[in-house]
């Protein structure tokens, strides 16, 4: 397991009080239910197709003492997280898998958004244990960063941080998502997304 791995999991493991990193949720998932909420599961369409959906479930809360969120899938198959339409940003976003490679899809994706003094200096990281994928430093670069002792955030739009939690992983072995927890226990599953093409089943079109 890389450093920047080890720096991820430790994080994890203040955050929530299980991993999150499963494929898909089942109804005794470990994942961190907030304080006056409760779960409730939402349908959103991939592409705007009918017959392609995304499922997923996430903490309804009463707006007393936490927000309530509202999620929506917009043109760039990014989940957008947002309170009441006032402000909020992605917390996921997928891509179909079609024929690629995980890893070689995650470097199209993420390469070409990484500085001129990183290029060839980040990798794609498979942690086999969870099933996620990081867009992280090299170990000589990871050497770098935690030298400062400071927070930091590299290999470019969908690389690594030591001071949040996000990755990639498959859904169903069709859809790539890179998600978002931050800081804090989200208020979404990351493990309950499931992806159903009613009409060719595990097919993107």
């Amino acid at each position: 397991m890389s450093l920047a791995k080890w720096l991820l999991c430790g994080v994890a493991f203040l955050l929530l009080s299980s991993s999150p990193f499963a494929q898909t949720a089942t109804d005794d998932s470990d994942a961190t239910l907030l304080p006056g909420c409760q779960w409730k599961d939402q349908t959103v369409l991939i592409h705007g197709k009918p017959n392609q959906q995304l499922s997923f479930r996430y903490q309804a809360c009463t707006g007393k003492d936490l927000p309530k969120v509202v999620y929506a899938l917009n043109e760039r198959e990014e989940l957008i997280q947002s309170w009441g339409g006032d402000h909020g940003g992605p917390v996921a976003q997928f891509w179909p898998l079609n024929d690629a490679k995980p890893s070689e899809l995650i470097d199209d994706i993420a390469s070409p958004s990484v500085t001129e003094k990183e290029k060839g200096r980040c990798l794609v990281h498979l942690d086999f244990a969870s099933g996620t994928y990081n867009y992280e430093p090299n170990v000589a670069y990871m050497e770098e960063l935690l030298a400062t002792d400071e927070v930091f955030s590299s290999c470019g739009d969908y690389g690594t941080t030591n001071d949040a939690i996000q990755y990639f992983v498959v859904i169903d072995k069709v859809l790539l998502a890179y998600v978002w927890l931050g800081q804090d226990t989200p208020f979404f599953d990351p493990a309950s997304f499931k992806y159903v093409n009613t009409e060719k089943p595990g097919v993107i079109e």
